[in-house]
C-alpha cells in the first residue's frame, strides 16, 4: 500500500453511515479520473464503504485493517454511476 501515492485523503472515522458515503462522494471530485483516494474509517463501516464505492464504478486498490480502523485505496473511475443511493446502509456488529 506504501507504493501507492494518493492523490486526497479523507478521514471518516466516528460518523455513522450513509455520512462517510456523502464525504466520498463529495471528496472524489477533488481528484481527476483514475487518480487514488485515501480513506480512512471505522471498521464497522468497511463493508458499506467498499461496496458503495464499487457500486459506484470506483475500483478498490486494497483494504487494510488496523485495530477499530481501516484504510481503503480507491481509484477514482472514469465515468461514476451516479444513480446508486447514498444511503446503501447494512448495520454491522463488531465480531467477537
Amino acid at each position: 500500500m506504501n507504493d501507492i501515492l494518493a492523490a486526497a485523503t479523507l478521514d471518516t472515522r466516528g460518523k455513522v453511515c450513509p455520512e462517510p458515503n456523502i464525504m466520498i462522494k463529495d471528496k472524489l471530485p477533488d481528484i481527476k479520473p483514475l487518480e487514488i483516494l485515501e480513506v480512512v474509517g471505522d471498521l464497522l463501516n468497511k463493508r458499506n464503504m467498499e461496496r458503495f464505492v464499487r457500486m459506484r464504478g470506483h475500483t478498490l486498490v486494497s483494504s487494510t485493517i488496523d485495530g477499530d480502523t481501516f484504510t481503503m485505496l480507491v481509484r477514482k473511475a472514469e465515468k461514476e454511476r451516479t444513480d446508486i443511493p447514498l444511503s446503501q446502509c447494512t448495520l454491522l456488529m463488531p465480531q467477537a
